[in-house]
């Protein structure tokens, strides 16, 4: 049965995240916020009939305990799904999408690979050639769209994109967004040193330089939406991790910044073919950088367990359903080892898709792999594009 385990945890003020592993099963690394005081966390578990063995392990520690505690879990709080998109009059093609996604999600999990080099679906056909299906979704990324040398040569990514849909295949794009301002070519935080606070200036600089690249981008994703193709849009990834330098000045601007592209794409350049994908994590302090429900229509979470970890991710699944009271899709919008279908199903975290990394996130066996994907790829509670409707 599911049980609950309470941490009574102190740490030096700083946010730290320790390892829980049940029965030798890495579950989930657990985020135990900053404090200097005794404080309380919890994660949710499944014992099975008999001896079971809990295990709190290191990672990016240190964490003092006061005591475990262990009582029988209560029942999670139901999904209550928006049936709707949050853009007014989306296209067709984004509510078939939308609903798909609805009618699965809790029952199957939608398949997916990363584009290599960004543009590719080299990773997918990999796939494809190792053990004979296709995963139903591929996600690509806006990265070198703009930069301070110029758009890169995108005429393959969109004849990857077009070429995708009509097979019947899921489009996801993401945008590893480069220093507005061109001064760098970076986005990790340390290589920049843009400073999103100051989009509360309209007149400042780094104000007019995000807005001009919003709009380079919204021209390039108006060629999706002249092609009648719904993309799960998802910038702004990893926020609150602070390594981007959309997270680097605090939840505020960057929800400033979510908003402020909501409105450019959707209201000034008529972009109602997507599909909108937040990215959070499971820590007490999501809320505060979540942009609103009316803003998102999909919430994911990144996680890369180490190698050889296909357990569970529930603890995760579970706090951010409860953080965001059911009220939207949770996805794997990123990882390195996959959970395995049997651990999903026996706990519960079924995501809506799940997206392994390109590289050796997706072909070495100390990760995914040929044998991991040949069962996960041919299970029946598993979506590959030979089983995804004709969503046009």
């Amino acid at each position: 049965g599911k049980y609950q385990v309470l941490f009574r945890y102190a740490n030096d003020n700083q946010k730290k995240e320790n390892d829980l592993w049940v029965n030798d099963v890495k579950l989930s690394s657990i985020v135990f916020d900053a404090t200097y005081n005794w404080k309380s966390n919890s994660a949710k578990v499944v014992f099975r009939e008999g001896s079971n063995t809990l295990t709190i392990k290191k990672n990016w520690g240190w964490t003092y305990y006061d005591y475990i505690e262990i009582s029988p879990a209560a029942e999670s709080i139901p999904f209550d799904i928006s049936p709707i998109l949050i853009t007014a009059s989306p296209s067709k093609e984004a509510i078939n999408l939308y609903n798909f996604l609805k009618d699965n999600f809790g029952k199957k999990v939608i398949s997916g690979a990363m584009a290599n080099y960004s543009t590719g679906i080299e990773e997918a056909r990999w796939m494809y050639d190792n053990t004979g299906k296709w995963p139903a979704l591929a996600c690509f990324d806006l990265i070198n769209y703009t930069t301070s040398w110029g758009a890169g040569d995108y005429t393959g990514m969109v004849d990857n994109v077009k070429n995708w849909w009509n097979n019947n295949g899921i489009v996801s794009i993401m945008w590893h967004w480069r220093d507005p301002l061109k001064l760098t070519d970076e986005f990790y935080t340390e290589k920049t040193s843009f400073d999103l606070s100051k989009i509360s200036d309209v007149n400042s600089n780094e104000y007019k330089a995000l807005m001009e690249d919003i709009d380079k981008i919204a021209l390039y994703l108006k060629q999706f939406k002249e092609a009648n193709i719904p993309v799960l849009w998802r910038p702004l990834h990893e926020a609150s991790g602070g390594w981007f330098w959309w997270g680097a000045k605090g939840a505020v601007p960057c929800k400033t910044l979510w908003k402020l592209m909501f409105d450019r794409l959707v209201n000034h350049h008529k972009l109602n073919n997507l599909i909108w994908v937040w990215t959070s994590d499971a820590s007490d302090t999501a809320g505060d950088w979540y942009p609103g429900d009316a803003y998102v229509d999909v919430i994911g979470m990144d996680i890369y367990p180490g190698e050889n970890q296909h357990g569970s991710q529930y603890v995760n699944f579970d706090r951010i359903k409860t953080l965001f009271e059911g009220r939207k899709i949770l996805t794997l919008s990123e990882c390195g080892a996959i959970p395995s279908v049997g651990s999903m199903f026996e706990y519960g975290d079924i995501w809506s898709w799940v997206m392994p990394w390109n590289g050796d996130y997706t072909r070495n066996d100390k990760h995914n792999g040929v044998s991991f994907l040949n069962v996960f790829l041919k299970s029946d509670r598993v979506i590959t594009r030979d089983r995804v409707p004709d969503l046009r």
